[in-house]
């Protein structure tokens, strides 16, 4: 039953896919709030081309390469200008909805061939949704990479204490960037689910998608301050947030007091994290 409520509700498995990475940038101390505007951006070329080709190959090709390079973007300007990862990602927000919006001339293209909607529509055996089984494998991936890889081990390190790192001999910049990077790369295959389940590419979509992420990451133990948190955490976040949407839907309040509810949350994690810490750094003193 549970997948079933996922499926349907596709802007729950989308965010959540960009969750995961987004928790790998949390552990070095970073954010991205473009995801959302890349997932729209990627997603309505990748229909544009498939209208225009019938590829979807040459479609995702773009769309991954698109995002690919906003990513890299990101973590450039965030590591070689020194420049805060809020206001940078808040640009590539703005800049990506732009240029979604621009190609697509302000108006959604809808989706013709029927071939573009396996992904999001079809599933396995008939029983388990697609977008579940990517949701499963984008898990498995980020454990793997977070808890058995240099690579996650350098998020700790670079989120407890980033000159130190740099001491180490970890490559920080290099890091950061390929987070940012894996992030464009998520948004596109993310892009790609959801059009293909609204059988439409909307410049205007996933709208607060990054804003849903940050709630499951947080709510999953994860502190934005670098360093502490895991993704298995977030998994537990994402579920709890996924859950307290479905009891809010099914009494009936209204999606505007949502956006208040999801509001106090952040401000409450947010404020624990940061007592939790402090009491933290005057135990350790």
């Amino acid at each position: 039953m549970r997948l079933q409520i996922f499926a349907l509700q596709p802007a729950k498995i989308c965010s959540k896919i960009c969750a995961f990475v987004l928790c790998e940038q949390a552990l070095a101390g970073s954010v991205d709030l473009s995801a959302g505007s890349l997932v729209a951006l990627t997603g309505t070329v990748m229909v544009g081309i498939y209208e225009g080709t019938n590829s979807i190959f040459i479609g995702l090709l773009a769309a991954l390469l698109i995002g690919a390079v906003i990513g890299a973007i990101n973590g450039v300007m965030i590591t070689r200008f020194a420049l805060p990862a809020f206001i940078v990602t808040l640009g590539t927000q703005i800049l990506s909805r732009g240029l979604a919006l621009v190609y697509a001339n302000g108006m959604p293209i809808p989706v013709t061939g029927t071939s573009f909607r396996v992904l999001g529509q079809g599933k396995l055996f008939g029983e388990i949704p697609y977008p579940i089984l990517v949701c499963i494998a984008v898990v498995i991936f980020s454990l793997v990479l977070v808890n058995r890889t240099p690579y996650g081990r350098s998020l700790y390190a670079i989120g407890g204490n980033e000159e130190a790192a740099k001491a180490s001999g970890i490559k920080t910049g290099l890091v950061l960037t390929v987070t940012h990077i894996f992030m464009g790369l998520l948004a596109a295959i993310t892009g790609y689910i959801l059009m293909s389940r609204t059988n439409v590419g909307q410049p205007s979509a996933a709208l607060n998608y990054e804003f849903d992420a940050i709630i499951g990451v947080i709510l999953g133990g994860t502190s934005f301050s670098g360093g502490i948190g895991t993704v298995a955490g977030a998994v537990v976040g994402c579920v709890v947030m996924g859950i307290l949407a479905n009891i809010m839907n099914l009494i009936n309040i209204s999606p505007n007091w949502q956006y208040v509810v999801k509001g106090i949350i952040i401000l409450i994690a947010v404020v624990l994290d940061a007592t939790t810490k402090k009491f933290s750094l005057r135990a350790k003193a």
